[in-house]
């Protein structure tokens, strides 16, 4: 079995929670000259403007010196990095760890743009936009550009799905397109018991689990959002929580009888009144006077309690 040794550059003492940069130990890049960081980089903790400023780091001017030896050595590649950093204040702010193993293994696509780099380019764009998330990319098609001075541009990268990347020239001109599909798996609440419509929600009743959300009908949860929720309809165990099965709890209900208050911050007198309807937080209902029967109006402050108009 192959041991490879990973070489580590730290640019300071402060280790914990720190963006890494890692260079695989085999890669295959596209076919052009200027090899840059950002063509072999993985990347994990870093945040999504900071991704563009890998590019700024030439790994080799020449890369078509790698058909004949096909391997970077890590002395090549650290000396690359530290003299790229000193002319990178972003990067140095971000004080990334770099993980670079002994030797690469470096291989040219047969295409004039290499899907697998197309990949760990869009990959890391991903993970900076949800750190959170786990995504699979796969490229399907990837174009022939005019020229070598070609990037992607990644602002309109959609986070699942599937997805058109522009490939740009050195103009700035769109020329052509990678296309793909992305799937993305992220920390969703699921039941833990079968759950009735309208019943009401408590924490233990949900576990929080990885799961494909690629298509999901709308946005997700957090367990904080769930509790005190009831369900818009009946849910078996193990159901993703989605925010359309869930349903606001009212502040006051047709029936119950709630705290109606009258007056300013000066002078404030209270009753105990029946609301006539449901209501939220902000909306107005009717309430009857327990003692007279008449019907009022009122604003719902808080759960249980109505100000009288």
């Amino acid at each position: 079995m192959k041991t490879v040794l990973f070489f580590i550059l730290s640019l300071s003492l402060q280790a914990l929670a720190r963006p890494e940069i890692t260079i695989p130990s085999s890669v295959e890049i596209s076919q052009r000259e200027i090899l840059r960081l950002g063509d072999i980089a993985v990347v994990s903790g870093f945040k999504e403007e900071y991704i563009g400023h890998l590019d700024s780091i030439v790994i080799r001017n020449d890369s078509r010196t790698l058909l004949l030896s096909q391997k970077l050595e890590a002395q090549e590649i650290l000396a690359a990095l530290r003299e790229g950093l000193k002319n990178n204040e972003a990067l140095k702010k971000m004080n990334p760890l770099f993980k670079v193993p002994s030797q690469v293994a470096v291989t040219f696509s047969s295409s004039a743009i290499s899907r697998q780099e197309a990949e760990r380019k869009i990959l890391n764009t991903l993970k900076a936009k949800c750190p959170q998330c786990e995504f699979q990319v796969s490229v399907h098609g990837t174009p022939v550009p005019s020229s070598k001075q070609w990037f992607m541009d990644m602002s309109s990268l959609s986070t699942k799905g599937g997805f058109l990347v522009p490939v740009k020239d050195g103009t700035n001109q769109q020329i052509k397109w990678i296309s793909g599909t992305i799937r993305v798996s992220k920390l969703t609440p699921v039941t833990t018991r079968m759950i009735l419509q309208g019943e009401k929600l408590k924490p233990e009743d949900i576990r929080m689990e990885m799961t494909d959300v690629t298509f999901a009908k709308d946005s997700g949860l957090q367990s904080a959002e769930i509790d005190g929720k009831l369900a818009a309809r009946m849910l078996p165990v193990g159901t993703p929580l989605w925010a359309s099965d869930l349903k606001q709890e009212p502040a006051a209900k047709r029936g119950q009888i709630v705290k109606a208050l009258l007056g300013d911050g000066t002078f404030e007198v209270s009753v105990y009144v029946e609301a006539q309807e449901n209501g939220f937080i902000g909306d107005q209902i009717k309430v009857k006077n327990l003692e007279t029967k008449k019907i009022l109006s009122g604003t719902i402050e808080e759960k249980g309690v109505v100000r009288l108009q």
